[in-house]
């Protein structure tokens, strides 16, 4: 008796086996792909991201490589991830989600900088350059991994700088570096410059973002700031004629 009901559970699973597979390969052959939607882009065309999936028409719904797709689609320079998921009957679902660059970083040459510090491609015709630039390397230093720690700090500062009343209506244009890892700053309005050492920047952001709203009120115009420390940060003046 044992025997026997043991050879019919056997012969069950394997009929539930056979019936899930049978249902899977008739599900296969009737669903097929008719629609790609595409959500999350600014930057990127979304025909091409759809040329970059490589799907073709009417291709069995549940042959679908998502994982592929999403790799193909994150190939492309402004595209930092892809959600692919199927949406039965017909449909395939892209949400892309862009990288937001927050400055341009000068190597062999100028290359669109994305809040993680990394290059993703060189400005083409007609895209907009009005970010901060950041110099002061070779690219084969940057590739060689010696000046990441830099960038992150000075991609912190112009982050940072957006958030300060003050210092956000002056605006960052040039963040240069040095291998001593100072950093000199250059102001989009009045075109001042900021000197200072590396490290501690938040409260170094802090501190310029009050002595430049104490400037500010009394209209003064500054030509350079040197942040020697929290408690000494030396201001120099236009001369007026």
């Amino acid at each position: 008796m044992i025997l026997a009901g043991a050879a019919l559970l056997v012969a069950f699973i394997a009929f539930l086996w056979g019936l899930e597979r049978g249902t899977r390969l008739l599900l296969a052959s009737q669903l097929e792909l008719d629609k790609i939607e595409v959500e999350g882009c600014l930057r990127t065309d979304p025909q091409q991201i759809i040329k970059a999936a490589s799907v073709s028409p009417e291709t069995p719904m549940l042959d679908l490589r998502l994982k592929e797709i999403s790799q193909r689609v994150e190939a492309l320079p402004w595209v930092r991830s892809c959600a692919v998921r199927r949406v039965l009957p017909d449909k395939l679902s892209l949400q892309v989600v862009e990288r937001n660059p927050i400055a341009l970083l000068r190597l062999d040459k100028l290359y669109y900088v994305d809040e993680d510090g990394t290059p993703f491609k060189q400005p083409a015709p007609g895209e907009p350059l009005d970010y901060p630039v950041v110099t002061g390397w070779e690219a084969e230093e940057w590739r060689g991994g010696k000046r990441k720690d830099l960038i992150e700090e000075a991609l912190w500062f112009i982050r940072e700088v957006h958030n300060q009343p003050s210092l956000s209506k002056e605006g960052v244009s040039e963040i240069q570096l040095s291998e001593s890892g100072d950093l000199t700053i250059f102001m989009v309005q009045g075109g001042a410059m900021i000197h200072m050492h590396g490290g501690d920047m938040e409260l170094k952001v802090r501190r310029l973002e009050e002595v430049w709203k104490s400037v500010a009120t009394k209209r003064l115009p500054v030509q350079y700031i040197l942040y020697e420390s929290p408690d000494r940060i030396v201001v120099g003046l236009e001369k007026r004629g």
